[in-house]
């Protein structure tokens, strides 16, 4: 964790020196509960061990704060995360945090870290159970975006988690490698695929684990407000063992569907169902099934910072006769508009060439904070089309990104 921590000052150091007339800060507080059913504790996005004995009725209240700082070239994300079960009678503590940040070394090319760390606590049981489980990990990030349609991330780092037990601490040091690939397969289908593979060692028994796997899933938007994603992934666990001495190998197969349904932006509504199976050593098998329901509750809002631009290096620009809307593009095509003040409608509002590489249109506007994306049309074939670095961004309910115009 210590490790971690100085990492995070000093990225953090690093966007405090950046000029402030780039700058943006902006916050979020997030509520949200959940309840269901589930008949183990691997699916348990707390625990995530076997444990077939669990009660099957839960609740899970969740709340989260998060901290972004945007400027022309760099984007970081802190955010902490709280969760309870209410009805478990080990009464768990777990507690979350996250740091994630990017910076544009080109238009396609994005380096940056993903670090974190957990905290797990609950009473012991009995003499033989973990009384608590805590972990940190940090990941260079590289991704690559070849086409507007298409992104390659690339994250490669070390972890840690540390077992306490009642008589001893078993450190577990392990390392990951993953790649993911993303792809907007229509205007309203993304599919993605994500290959890891991961090797560690134990401090206690000095015995080696890993694991090597793949998850394919693909979401689809019938509206701007509800979104579907189905997902399936196959795992092989693997870890030496003392008595008899060698390798066991766990085969692991997951599948899911989640539905959510965004009629505002301060609340969502979802639903999940996930089901597992995995084959174990000795041909010994265990099977998870968990569905849950609830609902979310956010809030966000510009904290500080500065977040005017030269006018050359604005999106949006209050003028006489409305906001001005400015982006470049040299491609082929037309380039248009949609948002909260269109509804929308596709393709949007048309944008006018005004030199080489620049378009823009002038939009009457009452005041108010308006969501939106730029779409190319040429001929019958259309995109979307990536926001320029230094524009105010929010991410939206698909998973994807939006501009935000604010008229004063």
């Amino acid at each position: 964790m210590r490790r971690l921590l100085f990492v995070s000052l000093v990225i953090v150091s690093g966007v405090l020196a950046c000029p402030a007339s780039a700058q943006q800060w902006s916050g979020h507080a997030t509520l949200g509960l959940s309840g269901g059913h589930q008949t183990n504790l691997y699916l348990d996005p707390v625990l995530g061990t076997w444990n077939p004995d669990v009660s099957s009725p839960f609740l899970a209240v969740t709340s989260q704060v998060g901290l972004s700082r945007n400027t022309s070239r760099t984007q970081t994300d802190l955010m902490v995360r709280a969760q309870l079960h209410p009805n478990r009678t080990e009464i768990p503590q777990f507690t979350q945090s996250l740091l994630r940040f990017h910076y544009q070394l080109h238009p396609n090319w994005n380096i940056g870290l993903l670090g974190g760390g957990t905290r797990y606590r609950y009473p012991a049981v009995h003499e033989t159970v973990r009384t608590a489980r805590d972990s940190w990990w940090a990941l260079p990030t590289l991704q690559w975006t070849p086409t507007s349609n298409t992104m390659l991330t690339l994250q490669a780092g070390p972890s840690q988690r540390f077992e306490q037990l009642p008589t001893v601490t078993d450190r577990q040091t392990s390392g990951l490698v993953s790649l993911r690939a993303t792809y907007w397969l229509t205007e309203r289908i993304q599919g993605a695929v994500r290959l890891y593979h991961s090797t560690g060692r134990t401090s206690t028994a000095e015995t080696t684990f890993g694991g090597t796997g793949s998850h394919i899933s693909a979401t689809y938007w019938p509206t701007n407000s509800v979104s579907v994603r189905g997902n399936v992934s196959v795992e092989q666990l693997q870890y030496e063992t003392l008595q008899p001495p060698g390798t066991a190998r766990d085969r692991i197969l997951q599948t899911g569907i989640e539905a959510e349904w965004t009629p505002r932006s301060s609340l969502t509504l979802f639903g999940r169902a996930r089901a597992l199976r995995a084959t174990l050593e000795e041909n010994a098998s265990e099977t998870d099934v968990r569905l849950a329901a609830g609902l979310r509750l956010q809030v966000e809002g510009v904290l500080g910072g500065s977040p005017t631009l030269p006018q050359q290096r604005r999106v949006c620009a209050t003028t006489d006769e409305g906001v001005r809307i400015r982006v470049p593009y040299d491609g082929t095509g037309t380039v248009y508009i949609t948002g909260d003040f269109n509804q929308w409608a596709r393709p949007g509002i048309p944008l006018r060439r005004t030199d080489t590489n620049t378009w823009q249109t002038t939009l009457a506007l009452p005041s108010g904070r308006y969501a939106y994306r730029l779409r190319v049309k040429n001929g019958p074939e259309s995109r979307w089309l990536d926001l320029p670095s230094y524009a105010h961004t929010t991410t939206d309910s698909f998973g994807g990104t939006n501009g935000i115009c604010t008229v004063q």
